[in-house]
C-alpha cells in the first residue's frame, strides 16, 4: 500500500471548471426554480450556479446546465467551498442532494450543524443493498478551535480532516457535474492521540485498472470506521 499516498484522492464534493482568471463563487440548487410551475422550471435541485453578483435578498447566477443568466433569491441556493462545505443547507436539504443520483456510497459533505449552532455536521450516503440512506456525524470542536468526529484524532482545520479521512474511508465527491480533481495543498500531520485499531495489513492493494482509486477493503474500512463510531457521534 505504498503507492496510496503518491494517488490524487478524490476528496471533492462540488466543484465547477471555470475559464482561467474566472473567480466566481460557486452554489448549488436546493429546490426546483421557479417551484410552484414544473414547464417552467429555470433550474432543478442539484444543479450547479456561477454566483455572478449579489445583494441582501437576491443572487444573480449563471446555470452551467442551461447557459442562462437569471436572478434567485439567496434561500434558493447554497454556497459551495472547498469543493465539499455547503452554507446555510439544512439536514433535509443535505440528504436530498446526497440521495440525487448518480451518488453512491461514500458520497459526503460537510454542512453547519443546525442543533449545535457554530460547529459542524458531516453527512454521508451510505448504501445496504437497495437500501439508501444518510448518515449524519457531528464535528466536535475544542476550545481551542480543533475539530474531532472521534477522539482518538484531532485537526486544526476541517480541510485537515477531511484529508486525514481520505486516507483511511470511502469519502467522495457529491456528483452535481463533471469536474477536475485537484491537488491538495500539504497540510501538517494531525495530532494523534491513540493508535488506530484498524488492521491496515488486511487491506487489499490496487488492481491493475489505473482508473481504481480506492481499494475494496479501504472502502469497508470506511464503512467499518463509521458504523463503530456513529453511536456517539450521530448529530440532530
Amino acid at each position: 500500500m505504498g503507492c496510496l499516498t503518491s494517488r490524487p484522492w478524490p476528496l471533492i464534493c462540488v466543484c465547477f471548471t471555470l475559464a482561467s482568471g474566472n473567480h466566481m463563487h460557486m452554489a448549488v440548487a436546493l429546490c426546483n426554480f421557479p417551484p410552484h410551475r414544473s414547464d417552467e422550471h429555470t433550474i432543478f435541485l442539484g444543479d450547479k450556479l456561477n454566483i455572478i453578483s449579489e445583494d441582501d435578498d437576491m443572487l444573480m447566477v449563471y446555470s452551467t446546465t442551461t447557459g442562462t443568466e437569471f436572478f434567485i433569491p439567496h434561500t434558493y441556493v447554497s454556497k459551495v467551498h472547498n469543493r465539499w462545505l455547503f452554507e446555510g443547507i439544512t439536514r433535509r436539504n443535505a440528504e436530498q442532494l446526497l440521495m440525487l443520483p448518480p451518488n453512491y456510497s461514500g458520497c459526503f459533505l460537510i454542512r453547519e450543524s443546525q442543533s449545535c449552532p457554530g460547529s459542524y455536521s458531516l453527512s454521508m450516503r451510505q448504501d445496504r443493498g437497495h437500501v439508501h440512506s444518510v448518515k449524519h456525524y457531528r464535528i466536535h470542536q475544542l476550545h481551542n478551535g480543533w475539530f474531532y468526529i472521534h477522539q482518538s484524532h484531532y485537526f486544526s482545520t476541517l480541510t485537515q480532516l477531511v484529508d486525514y479521512y481520505s486516507l483511511c474511508c470511502i469519502l467522495m465527491r457529491i456528483k452535481t457535474s463533471e469536474f477536475k480533481i485537484n491537488q491538495r495543498e500539504e497540510a501538517p500531520s494531525p495530532i494523534s492521540i491513540q493508535r488506530s485499531n484498524l488492521n491496515w495489513r488486511d487491506l487489499s492493494r490496487y488492481g491493475t485498472d489505473q482508473e481504481s482509486l480506492l481499494s475494496e477493503g479501504l472502502r469497508e474500512t470506511m464503512k467499518a470506521y463509521f458504523y463503530v463510531t456513529e453511536d456517539s457521534n450521530w448529530t440532530e
